[in-house]
């Protein structure tokens, strides 16, 4: 969770303390069956060499803002110490009885027991991260660095781990984490922006082209077919003319309506001029291509009539990928076809040769 030199910085700290606290564990533990003479002397001095590393253990708490959690896995019993009390916003001076500590783990949906258990296998100290909301009233996030404490059997006598809080580190990331996902989220709009005929929300001619070069160099290499439709509206400049360029905009943005919902899942349709469309269509051959042409032709003579205003027709050029083609080569066929559509005495479809 913590990055760079601050982070390593409270993390070489906190294995420090995890030290200091099992040495406590370890002094505690002596062996008190030895029978000697100097029995009583021994655990006169271990006394007070653990009143001593449980002064500097509070020292440490109390400078670093830390808390010491420890769990008994014979027993079930954990210890809070006052860091860690008032790292859930507790009072020092509050009571502390049997069953608080599970009370305030159950209530910031913590199984710290639970987690710590299912990791007693682990040899050297591990790091767990938890999103409290403290007696307090106060959200933080915590990280607790803790160590298993085996016995000469080889089992979890004890488990020590230092608590901290982290609340600022984690805001600090979080806030860099958001920052990157708007830049990108920002980047991805203004690419889309770039990309995109802001009359109709079709792809532009930039797009449109970068999209044809993809799909060629795919269809050649895996030698799927691919045809390339371009269309026009007939006689627009008189729609302009007589009706005035806002009808003339309200026409194009009905015949990209339509033309989108003609097209397939995987299609790209595109404004490449004033009144001039393309789509591409993958994997689809010279019969299927006529088919949807036509169709699309008779959907725009037929859906385009705004108000009172007569709808528009279109004239249609098609062609499809040969062997040897380079994308502007398409392209060009796909534009003599449309020019002998119009030729022909317009809203028709025409095949290049």
């Amino acid at each position: 969770m913590l990055t760079g030199e601050a982070g390593n910085s409270a993390l070489f700290a906190a294995c420090i303390l995890l030290g200091v606290v099992a040495m406590v564990f370890v002094v505690a533990t002596v062996n008190a069956r030895r029978e000697s003479r100097f029995a009583a002397r021994i655990a006169r001095e271990r006394g007070e060499r653990m009143s001593e590393l449980l002064r500097t253990v509070r020292m440490a708490e109390n400078i670093a803002d830390l808390g010491i959690w420890q769990y008994d896995p014979a027993n079930g019993a954990q210890q809070w110490s006052d860091g860690m009390r008032t790292l859930f916003g507790m009072a020092k001076d509050e009571e502390f009885i049997d069953g608080d500590a599970e009370t305030v783990l159950f209530a910031n949906d913590i199984d710290l027991v639970g987690q710590v258990t299912a990791r007693s296998k682990e040899v050297g100290p591990y790091e767990l991260h938890y999103d409290i909301h403290g007696y307090d009233g106060m959200p933080r996030s915590i990280s607790v660095q803790a160590c298993n404490l085996h016995n000469g059997s080889g089992e979890v006598a004890r488990v020590v781990a230092v608590v901290r809080d982290v609340t600022d580190q984690v805001q600090r990331e979080r806030k860099l984490e958001r920052s990157r996902v708007s830049a990108l989220q920002e980047a991805s709009v203004a690419r889309k922006l770039a990309e995109t005929d802001p009359l109709t929300g079709l792809a532009n001619r930039r797009r449109v082209m970068a999209v044809l070069d993809q799909q060629v160099v795919q269809s050649q290499k895996n030698g799927e077919p691919l045809s390339l439709i371009l269309f026009d509206i007939d006689h627009f400049k008189s729609v302009n003319d007589t009706y005035g360029h806002p009808h003339g905009d309200r026409v194009l943005q009905e015949v990209a309506k339509i033309a989108m919902e003609q097209a397939r899942e995987g299609d790209v349709v595109g404004r490449v001029g004033g009144e001039e469309f393309v789509w591409i269509v993958p994997g689809a051959d010279n019969s299927y291509t006529r088919i949807i042409s036509e169709r699309l032709r008779l959907a725009i003579s037929m859906g385009t009539a705004i108000e009172d205003k007569p709808p528009v027709t279109i004239s249609v050029g098609f062609t499809s990928l040969v062997a040897g083609d380079a994308p502007l080569k398409l392209f060009a066929r796909a534009d003599t076809a449309l020019y002998d559509a119009k030729g022909a005495g317009r809203n028709r479809v025409r095949m290049a040769a």
